[in-house]
């Protein structure tokens, strides 16, 4: 008698992915971080002299924050992995298994939404400043 005995699910290919793509927001993360860095303390562009429109950089302290919770998150999910491999070397039970990876799931989803918020606080200072660029009767000369 042949019994249908359903195969074994490979949950690996999940959590590679799932350490991959925060790995992959981290680096985005960092790269982002330091470009904002760079137009803030940089002398080689054009900037306002206006207060008003110099305020708009106060929009990367949030930028900042966003970024490096994100980059947090990314941790949590490094974690996350890390508990999922500690626990594949014996025969985990399936709860463990589905703990850990709701947890990664959220910590990826919390990266993802804080990721989205510094680039919205982003775009709104490039659309100050392109404004600014394009309307402004500043010389170029002076920054």
């Amino acid at each position: 008698m042949v019994m249908n005995v359903p195969a074994p699910i490979d949950d690996s290919k999940f959590f590679e992915a799932a350490q991959t793509l925060a790995q992959s927001l981290s680096q985005w993360d960092l790269l982002i971080l330091a470009g904002s860095l760079v137009i803030v303390v940089s002398t080689s562009y054009y900037r306002p002299r206006d207060r008003r429109v110099r305020a708009a950089y106060f929009l990367f302290i949030p930028t900042w924050f966003c970024l490096a919770l994100s980059v947090y998150q990314g941790i949590n999910v490094q974690r996350a992995y890390v508990a999922y491999l500690v626990a594949a070397r014996g025969t985990p039970a399936a709860s463990l298994l589905n703990e850990i990876a709701e947890n990664m799931t959220d910590a990826t989803r919390r990266q993802i939404l804080s990721l989205e918020i510094a680039l919205l606080f982003t775009g709104a200072w490039l659309i100050i400043y392109i404004v600014w660029w394009i309307f402004s009767n500043q010389p170029q000369g002076n920054s």
